[in-house]
C-alpha cells in the first residue's frame, strides 16, 4: 500500500478463464517506506509494459494543470494518440486509445494507474481490447514546459 491512507485489503486473483491457486500466504506488516508523493507528471516519459502477450514500449509527453493531465502517446498501439487523465499528489490515472498490434489489429483503450516518485513511476495497466491486466514503468527523460496558462 502506498500513499497517505495506509489501510485496506489485499486481493489475489488470476487471469479471466484461468484457475488460480494460492497456499501458505502470509501478510506481514512492514515499516512504512518514504514516498516522494507529489512527483510531477509533466515531461517526456519513456514507458514500458510487461504482459502475458509480451513487452511493449512507447513514450508519453504529459502536461499537468492542477489535477488534470493531458498529452500524447507514441509507440506500440499508435503514434500521437491523445492522453487524458488525473493527478493527485503523485498518483496518476492516464487513458489513451490506439490499435492492438498483431495478426488481427483491433481498437483498444489502455488505462494506467500508479505513482510518480521523482523521475520514475510504476503501476498497473488495464486493456480494453484484450482481457488483461499488466504492469508498467516510466522513466522521465526530459522536462517539458506546461502548455496550460
Amino acid at each position: 500500500m502506498k500513499g497517505e491512507d495506509l489501510q485496506g485489503s489485499v486481493a489475489l486473483w488470476g487471469y479471466p478463464g484461468e484457475e488460480a491457486y494460492f497456499s501458505n500466504l502470509k501478510v506481514i506488516p512492514a515499516k512504512v517506506k518514504a514516498v516522494t508523493n507529489g512527483g510531477e507528471a509533466s515531461g517526456a516519459w519513456d514507458v514500458k509494459f510487461a504482459s502475458d502477450y509480451g513487452g511493449y514500449d512507447g513514450s508519453m509527453i504529459l502536461h499537468r494543470d492542477s489535477d488534470t493531465v493531458k498529452g500524447t502517446w507514441s509507440g506500440a498501439f499508435g503514434h500521437d494518440q491523445p492522453i487524458s487523465g488525473t493527478w493527485n499528489n503523485g498518483y496518476v490515472e492516464l487513458t489513451f486509445g490506439g490499435t492492438w498490434p498483431g495478426e488481427k489489429p483491433a481498437p483498444m483503450t489502455a488505462t494506467l494507474a500508479g505513482w510518480i516518485d521523482g523521475d520514475s513511476a510504476n503501476g498497473r495497466m488495464k486493456w480494453k481490447a484484450e482481457p488483461m491486466d499488466s504492469r508498467w514503468t516510466m522513466d522521465c527523460c526530459s522536462e517539458e514546459v506546461s502548455i496550460f496558462g
